[in-house]
């Protein structure tokens, strides 16, 4: 790797991190307000000229004879600002192919409410301007600022219920259309046809490419460079380029097949890992994943936390001295700015909102009020980002420019305060409604389908559509196998029939077989065939799962099922669904991946914690059994027969894992440090619980005496931490943990590494996989019976066999799939040609292939 490709590397890394540690909305919303006060104080500051000047420093990029010139803000408004509203256009198609505005029932009231606040807004300005000949302006009253209108939400919380937030959603995309188009028609002149056509064949070409399914993306980015060149030539402002790029992208769900592929790429990399099986799985898992979604990943970063806020930092800085201040308190320009976004946005919004639902275009969802709508009009006009790129295109005055640049800060503060208000009364005055993310309904064991003991403690409900490419119920079939009879999964409908035609009568086909008692039968096949739902394939799929395709048809003809189908829709809806598949897990919606470990995670962490988020392995997990016969351990004895030096435990299967510099340092801002010195215990026996420790330095041993055993359990050293599942459930200690070489250790309670799990997703993943592998250790050793062997191997059956027979507890070492399996051959002094061994707790017996014979003399049991 090139250092240049390093550098970029370690800086999407970084970005990456910032962005998962802030969270999108809101850390974005922050770097953006961060950026707007930066400006105006440096431009306020003593050394405030240099702000101009830096920004209207001069760049050439040249290629060959040709080159363009533009200042540092032209680019940043020009080039980088094209990032932003690439991504604003692939909202804006996601959301009409896949989302509210792909249904003509939910986008109609949205969309009127919109039209309605780009209108009025601009009606506003133009009343207070018409006199000064500033009217043609109006256009920077007219768009909502996305990016701090969901930041704002976000911070919010539960004072916005989920419906809302997927309206204004709705509301600021439709929004973010009508100032495209005004950028595109009014604030564009000069036109240059043959530079227009230009850009115009570049992203045909770009079309073209796609059709012949080039993927990549280093071939777009030459052609985009080129068309942006050509759009600036035109005339037209090229940040437009962005938009008819987003537009032209391709949104659909994941699609099976390419799914299926990845799969099954990745599948041949496990089996033979090498460079080019190794290509071929990235490239295809690359490739299933929709280009929309593929690119939004890509930029979004970029756009949330480096570009926009690089725009806030070369447009926002606005002289506040007394003249400029003075000048806006009167200018018909500033007041217009300001009544156009604060009055304007909240007269438009609501009257539109409420027209179209008198006019039954459509309706709002349930848990929506009249002051949830006056709220989010309100707030929606913070303006800020597109206000003050319009304040550049409509201005050429430096002094009007700025008295409109005051107007957008000063109705973005008001707009802001005034919404945040609103909403919180609203919040007060009915709380019931505002809680976002939940079940409208909980679980009718009677009514709904269950797959699984109907009183398992762990819980997930799905909403889905048989029609979906994309089953995404792939981790349940997963979570089954790994929690057994302590899982369920509850299945509701939620067919979009608007974009997937047969989905409806898919669902009440599975209603009508599960009338029949065949649901679950049902539901697998059509997930499996769910490009073959047609009413003649719905009666094949009938007759293959044994039904009565008679009364099956009956029932499906007559639509008696509909209702069902609907009752679950509804719920979907006023749960906040709005795509498929949804998951729920204790009656709250799952943000985020829904594969089977992330799956996992949340439900034990939901059963672990009355409200609170907190894990609770032990409860989710055998616990080791107790070695009552253990005597004491002395720790004065096992100092005396350890040296300082003892060996470090090697790792076996990730039980042992080093933490990082970050890791490290994410934990010390929950802990405490404190010194050790050789003999200092950290918990003994008999303790009614104890803390999850990280050595610092120095060495500290985790030591128990099951009859017969070496004492040590494990030696930790620098970077590793002590503890297993145990230490959640603050049961009393079995084990006895001692400073073996004097360092330092990092002390955390139960809850300060609760709240240090809580704010490190991947921090959490690593200690819980350490905790499951020291658990299997700690399983295998408390068993009666270890066996060595292949799990393929009928004597190694007969072994497990005779110790269930006789009540001894065995776990299996596979010599196939253990990679501990050799090392522990190893230790035993052992090879694969003495398969099966049986190795027996407290009886220091190591039995190669034994008879039953041999097992009851080793085990002292009578014939």
């Amino acid at each position: 790797m090139t250092n240049e490709a390093h550098a970029q590397s370690s800086f999407r890394t970084r970005l990456t991190a910032l962005r998962v540690r802030m969270g999108d909305d809101v850390g974005a919303a922050a770097l953006l307000l961060g950026a707007t006060v930066l400006a105006l104080v440096w431009v306020n500051s003593p050394f405030g000229d240099t702000y101009d000047t830096f920004w209207d420093t001069e760049l050439s990029v040249g290629f060959g004879s040709s080159e363009l010139t533009l200042t540092l803000q032209h680019w940043v408004n020009d080039a980088l600002m094209a990032f932003f509203f690439f991504m604003v256009g692939l909202e804006v198609k996601h959301e009409m192919v896949l989302g509210e505005l792909a249904d003509r029932r939910r986008a109609a009231v949205p969309a009127l409410a919109a039209l309605a606040g780009l209108a009025v807004p601009a009606l506003v300005f133009v009343a207070f301007n018409l006199s000064d000949g500033e009217a043609g302006a109006w256009g920077v009253v007219i768009s909502t600022d996305t990016a701090f209108l969901v930041g704002m939400l976000a911070l919010l919380g539960k004072a916005v219920p989920q419906q809302l937030r997927v309206f204004l959603l709705a509301l600021a995309i439709g929004d973010d259309v009508g100032a495209l188009l005004v950028i595109a028609v009014v604030y564009t002149d000069n036109l240059n046809l043959g530079a227009l056509a230009v850009a115009v064949l570049g992203v045909l070409v770009m079309v073209g490419m796609k059709r012949l399914n080039v993927w990549r993306g280093p071939a777009y980015l030459v052609i985009a460079a080129v068309s942006w060149v050509a759009l600036y030539l035109s005339g037209v402002h090229p940040t437009l380029l962005g938009v008819a790029i987003a537009l032209v992208t391709p949104a659909y769900l994941p699609r099976r097949g390419e799914v299926e592929n990845a799969t099954r790429r990745t599948r041949l990399y496990e089996q033979s890992p090498n460079a080019q099986s190794a290509r071929a799985a990235r490239l295809s898992i690359e490739q299933s994943v929709p280009p929309g979604q593929r690119q939004r990943e890509l930029w979004q970063p970029w756009v949330n936390f480096v570009f926009v806020p690089l725009f806030a930092l070369a447009n926002a800085g606005v002289p506040l001295d007394p003249d400029t201040l003075g000048a806006s308190l009167t200018s018909p320009i500033t007041l217009g700015v300001v009544a156009g976004l604060v009055l304007g946005k909240l007269v438009g919004i609501s009257l539109g909102t409420g027209l179209a639902v008198r006019l039954r275009l459509g309706i709002l969802a349930p848990g929506i009020t009249q002051l949830h709508v006056i709220g989010g009009a309100a707030m929606s006009g913070i303006g800020f980002t597109i206000s003050l790129f319009i304040v550049d295109l409509a201005f050429t005055d430096d002094e009007l420019a700025n008295r409109a640049r005051v107007g957008v800060l000063a109705a973005s503060i008001i707009a802001g305060t005034l919404g945040t208000v609103l909403l919180r009364i609203e919040a007060r005055r009915r709380p019931s409604d505002t809680r976002p993310h939940l079940l409208d309904s909980p679980v009718d064991e009677q009514r709904d389908h269950i797959r699984g003991p109907v009183d398992a403690p762990l819980t997930l409900v799905g909403f889905g559509d048989f029609q979906a490419p994309y089953r995404g119920w792939g981790a349940i079939d997963e979570l089954h196998e790994r929690f057994g009879d302590r899982f369920r999964f509850v299945f509701r409908h939620a067919p979009q029939d608007d974009i997937h035609p047969q989905a409806q009568l898919a669902a009440e086909a599975a209603e009508a077989a599960s009338a029949q008692g065949r649901f679950w039968e049902m539901h697998d096949r059509l997930y499996a065939r769910r490009g073959h739902l047609n009413p003649a394939e719905l009666v094949a799929h009938a007759e293959a799962i044994g039904l009565d395709v008679q009364r099956f048809t009956r029932d499906l003809g007559s639509g008696r099922f509909a209702r069902h189908v609907r009752h679950d829709s509804e719920s979907a809806q006023t749960s906040g669904v709005t795509e498929t598949p949804a998951f729920f897990i204790d009656g709250a919606m799952h943000t985020g991946p829904h594969d089977a470990d992330t799956l996992a995670t949340a439900l034990l962490n939901a059963a672990g914690a009355e409200g609170g988020g907190r894990p609770a392995p032990a409860a989710a997990l055998p616990a080791h059994p107790d070695p009552q016969d253990s005597p004491e351990l002395d720790p004065a004895d096992l100092l005396d027969d350890l040296p300082a030096d003892h060996p470090e435990t090697a790792d076996s299967g990730g039980d042992q894992p080093r933490l990082t510099d970050d890791q490290l340092h994410h934990l010390q801002r929950f802990g405490a440090r404190r010194g050790i010195a050789r003999g200092d215990i950290l918990y003994r026996p008999g303790d009614s619980g104890y803390d999850f420790h990280v050595v610092l330095s120095g060495t500290v041993a985790v030591a128990a005496r099951p009859p017969g055993a070496d004492p040590i359990v494990r030696v930790h050293g620098p970077r590793r931490f002590l503890g297993a599942f145990d230490l959640f459930d603050q049961t009393a200690v079995q084990r006895t943990a001692i400073v073996l070489d004097d360092g330092e250790v990092l002390r955390l309670t139960v809850q300060q590494l609760h709240e240090a799990l809580d704010a490190d997703h991947d921090l959490r993943e690593l200690v819980q996989r350490a905790f499951l592998v020291r658990h299997a250790i700690g399983v295998e050793q408390f068993a009666d019976m270890r066996i060595v062997g292949r799990s393929s191997s009928s004597r190694t059956h007969r072994l497990r066999d005779w110790a269930d027979e006789h009540g001894q507890s065995s776990v299996l070492i596979d010599i196939d799939s253990d990679d501990t399996a050799d090392t522990y051959l190893g230790r035993l002094g052992l090879s694969e040609d003495d398969l099966p061994v049986a190795v027996l707790r407290g009886k220091q017996a190591v039995l190669r292939d034994p008879d039953d014979a041999e097992l009851r003399d080793a085990l002292q049991i009578p014939d």
